[in-house]
């Protein structure tokens, strides 16, 4: 199949990867993948650090197309613009299908493939495990300009067809997935927890977030301090960067007195995979710019259980007493939790497992492709009754 992707931003965030990840995932399973995105400003461009869509597409051999506007925002000259621009270069190709990620890209996409000389079935992904925003683009490129919706999440999937009025039939619900080789046991490096001070008898309970007053720090360490007190083995392993690092975490951690427990990595990239693998427990709390929890499934694929509050779609991703625990997120009940599994080794070994089957099964890059074919496959079935 040849199948035309839109995401309509330049910078690498939110939604960025996934949709990366699909196109790549769909080209090596042998389908002819177009990507379009936006384009960085020069200024980005001649920074050697810069992270921009189109950079990792190119380096994963997707050849971006950045002729188009495809900003994040709605700009109504510019999306006059795509609409005549995106139509012409429909017209010019033979694709299948055109798959659109993001709001504006799949107003200007929709339209462009409803105009097209041949018609394209127009599929949309929405990444965010919640419900797109109530208004009027969406209410029209849904009833208008969508043949099948993709939701990462049940209850996004239930609040979508309630909100716009949709049948059954036209959202599907598909796990978001990720790259199982690169996050698996056996990419574990046994050397990091002694380079980051970790003893080898220490439980690390750890959580992956950006430092922001919205991601329950504050309870977070009032239940490290609760727990620690009770077993000394337990260590707070933080991966993550914020504006308010002084504030929410730094500050507290001295006035807690919790400078021997708290282990701040910061930001990391290139051993990413080896400082999370020096984890025994993860924590997550509450979903971010990310809305598909990709943490949680990452740290699942490497094998161990995770700690979730009872929030949003991440019920959906950690079953409670299977692969981890779901808690309502007060101090006091997420050091019951954190107690719970640094006392019962075979309990932590038990949830890991199934951890790790989980996210083998529903959460591979391979299993998400399939089910994206099928998609594509039932579309163009239907247009060619």
């Amino acid at each position: 199949m040849k199948i035309f992707h839109l995401y309509s931003d330049w910078k690498w965030t939110g939604p960025a990867e996934p949709a990366l990840s699909l196109c790549e995932t769909l080209k090596k399973r042998g389908h002819d993948i177009t990507f379009a995105c936006g384009k960085a400003d020069e200024a980005l461009m001649l920074s050697p650090n810069s992270e921009s869509v189109d950079k990792y597409a190119s380096e994963r051999g997707l050849s971006p197309i950045t002729r188009f506007n495809l900003t994040k925002h709605f700009r109504f000259f510019k999306a006059i613009n795509d609409v005549r621009m995106l139509t012409k270069f429909i017209n010019s190709e033979t694709f299948d299908i055109i798959h659109v990620h993001r709001n504006y890209d799949h107003l200007v996409g929709g339209i462009a493939a409803r105009r097209a000389i041949k018609p394209l079935p127009i599929v949309r992904t929405s990444h965010d495990g919640v419900t797109l925003k109530k208004g009027l683009r969406n209410k029209i490129c849904l009833s208008k300009l969508t043949d099948k919706l993709i939701t990462v999440s049940e209850q996004a999937r239930q609040a979508d067809i309630k909100n716009y009025n949709l049948i059954q039939d036209k959202v599907i619900k598909i796990d978001a997935a990720i790259d199982c080789q690169r996050f698996s046991p056996e990419s574990s490096n046994s050397g990091s927890r002694e380079k980051l001070g970790i003893r080898d008898d220490d439980i690390v309970v750890g959580i992956i977030a950006r430092i922001q007053p919205h991601r329950r720090f504050n309870e977070l360490l009032r239940a490290i301090k609760i727990a620690s007190q009770e077993d000394p083995r337990i260590r707070l392993l933080v991966i993550g960067r914020g504006t308010k690092e002084k504030q929410l975490l730094t500050d507290p951690t001295r006035a807690m007195g919790l400078e021997d427990v708290v282990i701040h990595t910061g930001y990391r990239i290139e051993d990413y995979v080896d400082v999370v693998s020096c984890m025994d427990i993860d924590v997550f709390l509450v979903p971010g710019s990310d809305g598909s929890c990709r943490a949680v499934r990452e740290v699942m694929a490497m094998g161990k259980p995770v700690i979730a509050a009872n929030r949003g779609m991440l019920p959906e991703i950690v079953d409670n007493d299977i692969n981890g625990l779901v808690v309502e997120d007060t101090p006091e009940n997420m050091a019951e939790a954190f107690l719970k599994l640094s006392r019962d080794e075979n309990l932590r070994n038990k949830l890991a497992e199934a951890s790790l089957n989980k996210a083998r099964e529903k959460f591979s890059l391979d299993t998400q492709a399939i089910q994206v074919e099928k998609v594509y496959e039932e579309l163009l079935s239907e247009g060619n009754q």
